[in-house]
């Protein structure tokens, strides 16, 4: 019996920056029944919270599972050494063509503008960005639990080479790389909220589309990938539903997850 289930964001909740009716009603159906929802996404807490009032959620596993958050406030979260970060920011500030973006709990921060990154524009029109804080007005940094190099593919080892043991990589395009602490992916974000609602992994699903999914899917009893996912995450999904402007989340909460005698 499925007693917890996990949403990746974009292009699984959000199709073109919308949720679809379906899910809404999706998840309502999931709601009904008392079974938990929650978010696992590569976005930072704060940017989430109109989609979780939207949709009653509480829980978000945020920054690709480097932050745990209830009703927008943390919970516990693996952070960056200030060390870290200031050799980052310094770098990316007097290299041309570089940004770096910098996930807070509350607040996101850059080293650019989006206007003036056009890698981090390409992002921002295909999944949407609120316009992040400069680092040269931001004071002190709070900590930092996820960031975002925006820079040419061959040029991002003068960040990662020297920190390879202590990095989790996720790469999006060939000018965007996330970056976490080592051992820090959505599989151990969502471990850690299993642990503390006590619920075992066999109890939980998860729908995402994306590599940083991969894991997570891995993960739970019941992994889901839509199908307009990645064609990694498609070789490795148990189960693939319909494409989300398909009403694959619907679909799949009604024949794999909803008890048979609440199927329609």
């Amino acid at each position: 019996m499925i007693r917890i289930v996990f949403f990746d964001v974009d292009g699984t909740l959000l199709s073109d920056k919308v949720v679809p009716d379906s899910t809404r009603h999706a998840i309502s159906l999931l709601q009904a029944q008392g079974i938990t929802t929650a978010l696992a996404t590569g976005r930072p807490e704060f940017e989430l919270h109109e989609l979780r009032e939207q949709l009653s959620i509480d829980w978000a596993i945020t920054c690709n599972g480097a932050h745990l958050g209830h009703r927008g406030q943390t919970v516990t979260g693996t952070a960056f050494s200030t060390e870290r970060i200031d050799e980052w920011v310094e770098r990316a500030q007097r290299t041309p063509g570089h940004t770096l973006l910098l996930y807070g709990a509350q607040h996101t921060f850059s080293t650019s503008s989006i206007a003036d990154c056009p890698y981090l524009s390409q992002a921002d029109e295909e999944i949407g960005f609120l316009e992040p804080i400069p680092v040269s007005e931001a004071g002190r940094l709070p900590e930092i639990y996820q960031c975002i190099l925006f820079a040419p593919e061959e040029e991002a080892s003068p960040y990662t080479e020297r920190y390879a043991d202590e990095l989790y990589q996720h790469r999006w395009h060939p000018w965007a790389l996330d970056l976490t602490p080592q051992g820090i992916n959505k599989s151990t974000g969502v471990q850690l909220l299993l642990d503390r609602l006590g619920i075992s992994r066999e109890e939980a699903a998860a729908f995402g589309d994306g590599k940083n999914d991969l894991e997570m899917i891995q993960h739970v009893g019941l992994g889901i990938a839509m199908g307009n996912s990645c064609p990694e995450l498609l070789a490795c999904a148990r189960h693939v539903t319909a494409h989300v402007k398909d009403d694959g989340i619907l679909q799949a909460v009604t024949n794999l997850i909803l008890p048979k005698s609440l199927r329609v």
